[in-house]
Parts: C-alpha cells; structure tokens; sequence
C-alpha cells in the first residue's frame, strides 16, 4: 500500500508539472534510450556532414534569364542590329513570360538578354521560344546562334568548371582549338560520372556570310592562361574547356574527376606538346569555406570551454561544448533532409548560427548548475531548472528565430541565393532548445548531477561570488532608493539618461557609416582586370593590347600571381582577366594594394580603357550607366552620350556627410555598338569610382548628370527631355531585393510583439524587452565606424542575429523579475533579485559570442564586417542590458501600478505605432542612405542585373 500511495503521489506530482518540464523529465529519466537518440542524431549529422550533403559553390537556383548569342557575318553593326537584333527583340516581346529584352549589335556577332517574369521556368519557355523563332523564321537563315536559358558559372555561358589547353610551342589559334577540341574529346570519352557535358569555349564561329553565300571562319574570342612558376609568369594562348556538372554533383568530386581524367589526358602521345589545366574550379573555395568553419566551431568550442569554466564551471562548460557540436550536427542532418547542400550560403550560416546556438546551451547548463547547488535529488534539479528557465527560452529562440524571417522575403536572384540562411539559422535555433531541454540533463546526469556534485559545498567554482558582487554594486541605487519615490525617480532619470545618451550617441555616428549593399572586403584571393577597348578596335588589335596589359599584370602581381585566364571572356569589344593570388594568410600584400597599384599603372595605359577590381562574394560589382535614346536621331544621341562622359570626367560627387568623390574613369559611348532595350535603341556612357561605397556613388553621379542635363538642355540636342535614362546593373537588383524588408522587418516586429505579449501576458513588457535592440545600435555604429566598415549585407545579417542575441537577455532579466513579483518581492527586491540570478548566464552567453568572434574579425576579411556588428553591438547591448534595465523595468512597473488600463492601452498602442513607423524609416534609411540630402532619384523601370556582352 505505501508503495502504491507513494506512486500515487509521483503521478500527481507530475500532473502538476508543465509540459516542458514533463518532456524534460521524461528523458532524464530514461537514460539509455535518451542516450542512443542522442547517439544516433549525432552519427547522422556527421555522416551528413562528410558524406551525404553534396559540395556545390552556390545553390542551385534557376534564374529568370536566357541569353542568344551567334554570328551574322555582315561586317556591320547596324545591318546586325536592323536583321537580327530589332526582329528578335520585336517577337520576344510579344511572347508571353517575357519582361525585358535587351540587345548589342556588333559588326558579325549580336548577343541578347531576355528577362522572364518570376514565375516563368526559364529552361522550359527558352526552348519553347527557341522553337518558334525557327518555325516562323524569324531570322535571317545565316544568323548562328540560339535562345538558352541562363546558368552562373565561371565562364559566360554558365560551366561549372573550367581548363586552360594550351601549348608551350609555336601553334596558332586555329591549331590550338582542333587540338582542344581532340582533347575534349577524349575526356568526354572516359564518360566521368558526374560531369554532363564537355565542350570547347571556340575562339571561332563559322558561318554563311550573305553576300558570297559561302561558308566563313571568323575569329570571336581569344584566351590566355598565366602561370607562375618557379621566379617566373609565363603567358601562352589558351582554349577554355568548359564542364557543365550533372544535377547534384559534387563539386569536390567533380573536381577530383576532372583532374584525374586531366593526367590520363597528359599521358597521350599526341598530346606531349600541350598542358592543361584547372584554370576555375569551385573545389579550392569550398575548401576553404570548410575550413573556416571548422576553425570557427573549434574556436567557438575552446571559447565555450574557457568561458564557460570561469564564468559557470569548469563541467558546466564541457556540457554546453557537448551541446553545441550536437545541435551542428542534428543541423546538418536535417539540412540533408530538406535537400540543401553545403555551399557558400549554408556554410555562411553555420558560422553565423554558432554565435546563436550558445545561448539556450547556457541559459539551460547555468540553471541546472544553480539548482544543483540547493538540492540533492537530481529529478528536482531538472524539474526546478526547467521550470525556471523554460519559458524565457523559449520566447528568446522564437524571437532569434522570427528575426530572420525577413531574410525570407527578399526577393528577385539574391532573395533566392539567401532563402538558406535563415533557413538553416532557424533550423540551428530550433535544435539548440530541444537539445536544450532533452539532451543536457542528460549530460549533467553524468557531468554534474552526480552524488558528489551536489550541494553548495560540492560547488567550486572559478569566479564563485564574483558575480554577486558585480550585481550587488549594480543594483546598490535602486536599494539606496527602494522606500523613496524621489530617490528612485532621481535614479531611473539617471539610467534613463546613460541610455538615450548611448542611443544618441549611436543615431550621430550612424551619420558617419558608409553604406554599401556588396562592399570590397579588407582583403580577397582573386582581382579581375577589365580592359574595355576603344571603338573599332579588331579582333587581332585587341589581342595585342591584351598582350601588353598582360605584362603590366606579371610585372606588378609578381610572384603573388598563382594563375590567371580570360575564360573565354575576351573579344573585339572587352576581355577580363581572372587572377587567382596567393591566399591572404600567406601573403604580405593585401589584394586592395595590389589592385590599387595595378590601377595606377594603367592610368595612362593606350588602346583601352583599364579597370582593376577585387571579387569578392556577392553579385557582380555595381556599375553607373547613363542611357540616351538614339531611336530618334543616334548622331545627336551620341554627341549628348559624349557630353555626359566629359561632364563625369570632371565631376565631384559630394556625399550627404559632405566628404566628395571623384569618378575613377569613364567609358566613352561606342558608336560601332549598337544597343536596344526593350526594341529602344540606345547610346550608353559608364563610370567607375575610385571610393567602394558604390551604392551611394551611383545615385549621386545619377543626381549630378540631372542636375547638369536639365530637361531644356536635352531638349536643345533635338532629343525628347526624357531621353536619358540610368542603368546601375545589379545594383538595381540589389535595392529591389532589400527594399521588401521596409515592409518585412516591422511586421516580423509586430509579430514578435504579439508573441512577447501572449508568452508575458502584458502588453507593457514586450517594449520593454525591445529596448536591448536600440542599446545595441552604438555598439554597432561606433564598431563599423572605427573599423572602416559599411553597413552592408552581410552587416545586416549580423544585425538580425543581435536582434536575437540581445533580446534574449532582455526576456530573461524581465521574465525572472516577474517570477519574483509573483512570489510577492517588491520591485525592486524583483529586479535586483533578477540581476543577481541571471548576470552569471547573461555574462556567459555574451562573453562566449565576443570570444569565439575576436579570431574571425581578425583573421577573415570576409567575416570581418558582421563580427564586428555582433561583438560591439554585443558589449553596447550587454553593457546597457546590466546597468540600466533594471531601472528600466521598475519605470515600467510604476506604470503598470500607477497608469489606467485605459491610458496603457491608448499609450501603448501610440508607442506600437511609433515603434513600427520609426524601424521602418530606419530600414529605408538604410536602403536609401545615398539620398539622405534631398537627392532626386527616377528610377529606370526596366534594369539589366547581367552584364551583356
């Protein structure tokens, strides 16, 4: 019977349990199984993780684009352009899907761009459209060439890997190409698993030239392949194979493939005169994409380890090292799951997410060590600490997770390239609480909640008492103050004061910030040099000025050159070259200086005009074009074109702090080219800027070419006043893409609001907790400032994720201060008794994030500018979060006593307004930081993202 009654007794006290606390308890009390759960997520997620998730450079995504390009061997641009570029764009326009066409004519090759509307299959439509522009006979029958939809990659039609052929004898370009062709061949012979396609990049198209009715060979493009060896760049003329990979390739295996055909490839007789070599391949990125994650998870680890040891306990730290590799793991699982691949984006999360994940690890380790100091039974430990922490954990993660969510609705190409992130830092947060509440009391059940750990003096810690000393000083005048409504309105005007001054202070050096969706990094591995070449330059012409560019490359990169190739992107018109360095970590220069100097000596360089950039991730550099429509008369246009480049040549662009820029060199308008948008012929001057905040620099070269070209002076060209129009590439995209936040971010806000209110039950509180996003923002802008960094993308993101981090600290400090009220404390007994509980986790879970962050701002120039937003904004918030919350919450307290319920609602619902209205300001100031002074901008409502040509 007593056994029975004491049965009786545990089933009623677990009725009384929560259900987290009953789902907790649950797994505590099942060990072994809880233990093989655990066992079989994590083996999972490491096979996931090395095995089962396939290696791609970006995701796959399928974009909105075709691209048709070929031959018309007339040997003149404007019969190109009358033949075949106005009759294609004409039928192309009237079919339906289609949202923009844009042509460029030369004298024997056209290529045009067409834009599908978003919900158009662009593989499925082009080759519906190919079909019938060769059924109605649209074009001339001589005309090469046909309508494929557009796929990224490194060359320009979109291959997945690329090899320089060449040859260090004397062989001309025709011999060169049939032998690159054999030796395509012959790979395409060995029929490797993973690769669909094989083809040469042909520097020649061959075609029916109309007048003689005969078959042609004319030279289009040309390649180089430059290597370093030994003290030594040797040059030779080259032909770009291009690999197109089959669908959920592997890229590291691909690459393994192609190098392992490449030696066979080597060993043939009939190729002893020739190399060939990976000149572009995604495997080395990857790589070192991969390694950087690692090294961040090890830092983070060790971070956790150290922190953890002097802040919780030194088996404390080993418990949350132990949770956090499982929540990467079981992350990675379910990435697999979901059909995702380790790539440039969800390897960019990862990293990111490891900041996150460490929060519901310490909050759930710190409560299980405090409750194990009072209590002897471990069964109590857990329910005790679960019930304690559970909720707050809760509203935390959901608000870190909702966070992201408008990361969701940016749309257009880079809203599909980023759907990973935070999809995969959700994923990441949403492991972190079950493993949170599942598996660390499992953990502690070995690590900490053994017989001879429990109980105060079983408890030795590093920093034992520290702690609350720190509290105590903290807190010392709101309890100098406590019985005195005089002395405690004196101190909350004191705290209120320090911390409207932090955010003032935060609003003035915002002002200060440069802004730039796709900044340069501090440092890259790859420099591109673009040679665009004056009008009338021939095919052979253009190779000799490629040429001696070429030697300027050897003689000012040096022995940082590993490799360098055109990839096939080299012609009459422009080439680029692809320049691999040395890796930054080995390297004593960094890639700015070298770019900076092969600027300088190509000032004055003859035959082209000469741009040197860095690549970075991202989309493509931005780019200012102005457009002046020639349908009506293309001399007058061209001469207006000519005028608006001598204009940019001589022009100051004065930034809204009122620093100037000047315009780095501007691309004369090229009569031989003749160019249509949407069937509206067109004559275009590009400009390029010294300074990298592109994102400002276009709109404010676009206000001076309007300020300077009224609508009277086009008017006196003979021209229509709205004639000149602006182009600014993927910039146009860029802005596009981020401007749904000003429409997501603040109903993400209000839905957090609700979710706060709901899981609080106040309508008050959830502002209150909201305060830690503004204590952040000095943090963030003192950080960027100081750092010579812009508020960019990847800034954002850093931003969104402290959004999360911060709130978090908030929710706790407000979530146990209530526990104390409801247990009868005075406030300000609640709100010490608050600090004094929670600063030790607060402390940990900060402290732990800067850590393991200081390495990754010091060391990668790509991660520089998002660690830096989480490590200041983190010491601005946490800071401000420990010294003048809790005043802030007795303020919000004596209005909850003192205010009518009537007068709450009416101010809060003014306050809500206010709130959403002022993140919503705040976000198209970001977006629109350029025209902060008043600038005028008219937008162009059709943009090319893709650069033609």
């Amino acid at each position: 019977m007593a056994i029975k009654s004491s049965k009786r007794k545990i089933r009623q006290s677990d009725n009384r349990l929560k259900p987290l606390q009953r789902l907790s308890l649950y797994f505590f009390k099942r060990p072994r199984k809880t233990a093989l759960l655990c066992l079989s997520l994590v083996l999972i997620g490491i096979a996931s993780y090395t095995t089962l998730l396939k290696r791609e450079g970006f995701p796959a995504i399928e974009t909105p684009f075709a691209i048709s390009q070929g031959a018309y061997l007339v040997n003149d641009a404007k019969k190109v352009d009358q033949d075949v570029a106005r009759p294609l764009s004409e039928f192309l326009l009237r079919q339906p899907g289609v949202k923009n066409v844009q042509t460029q004519s030369q004298a024997n090759f056209y290529v045009a761009q067409v834009s599908y509307e978003d919900n158009v299959k662009a593989e499925v439509r082009s080759s519906e459209i190919q079909a019938e522009i060769q059924k109605q006979n649209i074009l001339p029958e001589q005309v090469t060439g046909g309508l494929e939809a557009f796929k990224f990659g490194f060359t320009q039609r979109g291959d997945d890997l690329a090899v320089s052929f060449y040859s260090k004898a004397n062989v001309n370009s025709q011999e060169l190409a049939t032998k690159a062709e054999e030796a395509a061949s012959f790979i395409r012979n060995k029929n490797l698993s993973l690769v669909e396609e094989v083809s040469i990049i042909d520097p020649f198209e061959t075609a029916i030239n109309p007048s003689t009715g005969k078959e042609q060979v004319q030279q289009k493009t040309f390649d180089r392949y430059a290597v370093r060896t030994a003290d030594s760049t040797d040059v030779y003329d080259s032909v770009i194979i291009g690999f197109t990979a089959k669908e959920g390739a592997d890229n590291l295996e691909l690459d393994t493939q192609v190098r392992g055909a490449i030696q066979e490839l080597k060993k043939q007789r009939s190729f002893n005169n020739y190399d060939a070599v990976v000149s572009a391949s995604y495997a080395p990125q990857i790589n070192a994409q991969i390694d950087e994650l690692q090294k961040a998870l090890l830092e983070g680890l060790i971070a956790v380890l150290v922190v953890g040891s002097i802040v919780i306990a030194v088996r404390a730290s080993i418990i949350t090292v132990l949770s956090m590799f499982t929540v990467i793991a079981i992350t990675n699982a379910l990435l697999y799951l979901f059909g995702y691949s380790l790539n440039t984006i969800t390897l960019f999360a990862l990293i990111l997410g490891l900041a996150l994940i460490v929060d519901d690890t310490i909050i759930m380790v710190e409560a299980l060590d405090t409750q194990r100091k009072k209590r002897k039974d471990p069964n109590k430990v857990v329910e005790v600490a679960t019930k304690k922490v559970s909720r707050a954990m809760i509203a935390a993660t959901s608000t870190a997770a909702l966070s992201f969510a408008p990361l969701l609705f940016a749309g257009g190409i880079l809203g599909s390239f980023i759907r990973a992130i935070p999809v995969t830092i959700i994923t990441a947060l949403a492991m972190s609480l079950l493993v949170a509440l599942v598996f660390i009391p499992l953990f502690a059940r070995f690590l900490l909640l053994g017989k001879k750990h429990m109980g105060k003096k079983n408890a030795h810690e590093i920093a034992d008492g520290v702690e609350a000393r720190i509290a105590m000083f903290i807190s010392r005048p709101m309890l100098w103050a406590k019985n005195s409504r005089k002395k405690l309105s004196l101190v909350g005007l004191t705290a209120l004061f320090i911390g409207f001054g932090f955010i003032g202070a935060g609003g003035y050096l915002f002002q200060k910030v440069t802004f730039n969706i796709f900044p340069a990094s501090k440092d890259a591995n790859q420099i591109s040099i673009t040679l665009n070449f004056e009008p009338g330059t021939n095919i052979n012409t253009a190779q000799e000025i490629s040429d001696r560019a070429d030697g300027l490359v050897k003689e000012v990169v040096g022995d940082n050159l590993v490799q360098a190739s055109y990839l096939g992107m080299a012609d009459a018109r422009s080439a680029m070259l692809n320049v691999d360095l040395v890796d930054y970590k080995k390297r004593d220069i960094k890639a700015p200086e070298i770019v900076d100097k092969l600027n300088t000596r190509f000032a004055d360089f003859e035959g082209a005009q000469v741009s040197v950039a860095q690549i970075d991730a991202g989309p493509p550099a931005s780019a200012f074009e102005a457009r002046v429509d020639s349908s009506q008369n293309r001399d007058s246009a061209i001469r207006l074109a000519s005028d608006i480049g001598s204009f940019l040549e001589t022009a100051t662009l004065k930034r809204p702090d009122g620093s100037t820029a000047t315009i780095d060199k501007v691309t004369p308008p090229n009569p031989s080219i003749f160019s249509r948008d949407n069937n509206n012929s067109y004559i275009e001057v590009g400009a390029s800027f010294i300074d990298t905040d592109t994102t400002t620099l276009v709109t404010l070269a676009q206000s001076a070419v309007e300020k300077e070209f009224t609508k009277e002076r086009i008017e006196s060209y003979g021209l229509k006043e709205d004639a000149v129009t602006f182009n600014f590439g993927q910039e146009d995209e860029n802005q596009e893409s981020f401007a749904t936040l000003a429409i997501a971010f603040p109903a993400v806000l209000l839905v957090i609001f609700v979710l706060l209110a709901f899981q609080f039950k106040s309508l008050l509180q959830p502002l209150l907790i909201f305060m830690a996003i503004p204590f952040s923002l000095f943090g963030i802008t003192f950080g960027l400032y100081t750092t010579d960094n812009a508020f960019s993308f990847f800034a954002m993101l850093g931003f969104f994720a402290l959004i999360g981090l911060s709130i978090k600290n908030t929710i706790l400090l407000t979530d146990y201060a209530n526990q104390g009220r409801a247990s009868g404390l005075h406030p300000v007994d609640a709100a010490h008794e608050a600090l004094a509980e929670r600063f030790r986790p607060l402390i940990a879970t900060s402290f732990t994030a800067i850590v393991s962050l200081i390495p990754l701002a010091i060391t990668s120039p790509f991660w520089e500018g998002l660690a830096v937003v989480l490590i200041f904004g983190l010491f601005s918030s946490t800071f401000l979060v420990i010294t003048v919350f809790p005043y802030y919450y007795l303020g919000a307290e004596f209005l909850r006593r003192h205010v009518s319920r009537r007068k709450g609602l009416l101010w809060i619902s003014l306050s809500i307004l206010i709130a959403i209205t002022l993140s919503q300001i705040v976000v198209w100031l970001i977006i629109l930081a350029p025209i902060l002074s008043g600038i005028t901008v008219s937008r162009l409502v059709t943009h090319t993202p893709l650069k033609l040509g």
